[in-house]
Formats: C-alpha cells, sequence, structure tokens
C-alpha cells in the first residue's frame, strides 16, 4: 500500500499535473513509485485511488494499463495490478542502465548547466546529508530526484530523459527500500557533493564517472535487501 494518500502524493509530485485526468493520474503514480511511496509487488487499487482523488474509475485504470507497457506496474488476468517485483538479477540490469545512461546524461550537461543550477546541487547535496543524519528518508528520495533530474534536464535530450525517468519508476520502489533498510554509508553520502563539484569545474569526464558511480555502487546492496527479504517471507 502506498505510504502517503494519493492526494499528498499528486500535491508533492515534481510534474505539474495538468491535462487530461489518465495523464494527471499517470504523472500522480508514477511520482509515488519514484519517491518508493509503493514498494514492491504493493497491490495497486483502481477505487482508492478513484476515491481519493475525487475521480471516475476509467482514467484510473488507463494510466494505470499505461504504466504496465512501461514494466513499472503488472497486471494480472482478474485485472489487478501490483508494483513490478524484480528479482535481484533484473534489479541489478536495470540499475546498470540506469548507470549507463544517466553518465551519458550528464555528460552532455555538464557544460551547459548555469550557476544558479549548479548552487543549487550543492544546496540540494547538503539537505540530503541532513535528512540522512535525521533518517527523513521521504524528504531525501525527493530531493535526490530534484538532483538528478536539475542535472539530466539541462541534457538537451528530451527523449533521454524520458527514458531515465521511466527506469527510476521502475526502480524507485527498490531504492527506497535499500535507503529506508541499509541506510547510506560515507562513501555514498559523500557523491553528491563529489557531482556538484565536478560539474562546477566542467569536468565532463568526472562528473559521469561520479554519476555512473552513485547509481552502480548500490547495485549490490539492492540486491541484497531483495533477497533478505524475500529470504524472510
Amino acid at each position: 500500500m502506498a505510504r502517503t494518500s494519493m492526494a499528498k502524493i499528486a500535491t508533492a509530485g515534481a510534474t505539474p499535473l495538468d491535462g487530461p485526468l489518465n495523464e494527471r493520474v499517470y504523472q500522480t503514480v508514477k511520482w509515488g513509485l519514484i519517491v518508493g511511496d509503493f514498494a514492491p509487488n504493493d497491490a495497486i487499487s483502481i477505487r482508492r485511488i478513484a476515491a481519493e482523488l475525487g475521480i471516475s474509475t476509467m482514467p484510473v485504470r488507463e494510466a494505470l494499463k499505461r504504466l504496465v507497457s512501461e514494466r513499472a506496474l503488472t497486471s494480472s488476468a482478474n485485472r489487478s495490478f501490483r508494483v513490478a517485483d524484480h528479482e535481484p538479477k533484473k534489479i541489478s540490469e536495470l540499475f546498470f542502465l540506469r548507470s549507463s545512461l544517466e553518465g551519458i546524461a550528464t555528460e552532455l550537461a555538464t557544460t551547459r548547466l548555469t550557476a544558479p543550477q549548479i548552487d543549487r546541487l550543492d544546496e540540494l547535496a547538503t539537505q540530503m546529508d541532513t535528512d540522512v543524519v535525521q533518517r527523513d528518508a521521504n524528504n531525501y528520495l525527493s530531493r535526490n530526484y530534484t538532483f538528478h533530474f536539475t542535472i539530466y534536464t539541462a541534457a538537451g535530450n528530451g527523449e533521454l530523459v524520458s527514458v531515465i525517468e521511466s527506469l527510476w519508476a521502475q526502480t524507485g520502489p527498490f531504492l527506497a527500500m535499500g535507503v529506508r533498510n541499509v541506510g547510506m554509508t560515507p562513501d555514498w553520502r559523500r557523491k553528491h557533493g563529489e557531482i556538484a563539484e565536478a560539474i562546477r569545474a566542467r569536468d565532463a569526464a568526472s562528473a559521469r564517472a561520479h554519476i555512473e558511480d552513485d547509481i552502480s555502487w548500490g547495485t549490490e546492496v539492492f540486491k541484497d535487501v531483495r533477497e533478505s527479504s524475500r529470504a524472510s517471507d
């Protein structure tokens, strides 16, 4: 089940909620996946989402079908929906793809980001470190998205950003599980500051390497968390 109501997720999302109802529901549920408001294998209730958002079930069903097509959700013969629950090998593969594509986006963005944007990256890195100290996973995960996509959107390649965001929706529940259950090591906590520093120096190769390390470093951690979780079921 979602950790917060769909209405709260909708108001907290990074994407403005306008346009057709099914698009608004799609963005709301996708944001919940990205920031870990849903866990792997959570059931997604069409009626509950419709009731909390004050809409009919039809746009909800359309939005969930779209997320199934993007592999963030699964559906069964009885037309129920669940958050995708991947095997550890699949989790590793998804984070490998993220690492590769986000490294490319960072290299493209390094010389394009403005000084105020880089200042914002520094600010977010500091805030995220505070979130870790305070064990505030929700704020950490939301700021983590803002940090990374401030960089990626500056790459000037909308298709690349769209693919990356789709992968975030697939991996978000597992990232959140790792952050909440394992925590952040000192090396990992420093990564965002190192990324911002490399971008400020306009060192595209270094920024790319730090981003790739930030994402791929945790792959084994997420696999271990998933395996431990299944062993205790």
